[in-house]
């Protein structure tokens, strides 16, 4: 199942997924930033959002591992 892909990751990878997506992320931010100053409205159709929330799907998976590799 695809559901359960992304509890199959390691701890690496997920923190691999997440440098990348703070690279896009920062990308997107720049973007975002000179097309306002340039055209002085907003980019329309941004990816900040979609890339945030794939970003707090990640830190949750992390947590997740974190807690459930705790013994109680």
């Amino acid at each position: 199942m695809v559901a359960t892909k992304i509890t199959d990751l390691t701890d690496e990878e997920l923190k691999f997924m997440e440098e990348l997506l703070l690279t896009e992320f920062s990308k997107e931010s720049e973007k975002a930033k000179t097309w306002k100053s340039k055209n002085h409205y907003q980019l329309p159709h941004g990816k900040q959002n979609r890339i945030l929330s794939c970003l707090n799907a990640i830190r949750s998976q992390q947590q997740l591992k974190k807690t459930l590799a705790t013994k109680w």
